[in-house]
């Protein structure tokens, strides 16, 4: 028996499961390589590179769209290193995910945990953003569909060298193009 599924319409339900399984461990494998190369490279610029100067946090309003999907969130953001150059911001949230078609809508609160590197001096950034992203689905949502979503993002952020202030960011990523604003303090 066929089931109909927005992203995966002409095949059984147990292939399709199965296929999800697979992209599941494909997004872990993923996930792993990249944190341990972020790892690798903080090593390789040595102790004195990353002295920690002043803790920040951030306050922010994030939001993206592609096309059938998208997400918001409200996120809080502390600074875990801090450089001349580089600073690294670990980050957690509460917000929502939704894809959609024609006939079907998916979506449900999320819950984004990330790690925010900002490359550059003084007031403008290269932000790169990457982590996972929990999403606990409505009731009408298909049970079939993984609940953890990558989340990479690569961008421009606006904030204030010394921390403070106002926080601008904007973004192309896995969830779409997005803009966020917030306070740091």
């Amino acid at each position: 028996m066929k089931v109909k599924h927005p992203l995966l319409p002409n095949l059984k339900r147990n292939d399709r499961l199965l296929i999800m399984k697979r992209r599941s461990r494909c997004r872990a494998r993923y996930f792993t390589v990249c944190f341990m190369l972020l790892i690798a490279g903080l090593q390789a610029f040595g102790q004195k590179m990353f002295m920690l100067k002043e803790k920040t946090n951030t306050i922010h309003l994030d939001g993206a769209t592609l096309l059938f999907a998208g997400m918001y969130s409200l996120n809080y953001e502390k600074t875990i290193f801090l450089s001349d150059n580089i600073s690294m911001m670990a980050s957690a949230g509460i917000g929502g995910w939704y894809f959609t078609t024609i006939s079907q809508w998916v979506y449900g609160t999320s819950f984004p945990l990330s790690i925010n590197n900002l490359i550059g001096k003084g007031d403008h950034h290269f932000e790169i953003d990457f982590g996972l992203r929990y999403t606990l689905f409505n009731k009408n949502s298909d049970k079939g569909i993984t609940p953890f979503f990558p989340v990479f993002n690569l961008g421009y952020r606006y904030q204030r060298r010394d921390g403070k202030g106002l926080v601008f960011r904007s973004f192309i990523g896995l969830s779409g193009a997005g803009i966020g604003i917030g306070k740091a303090f």
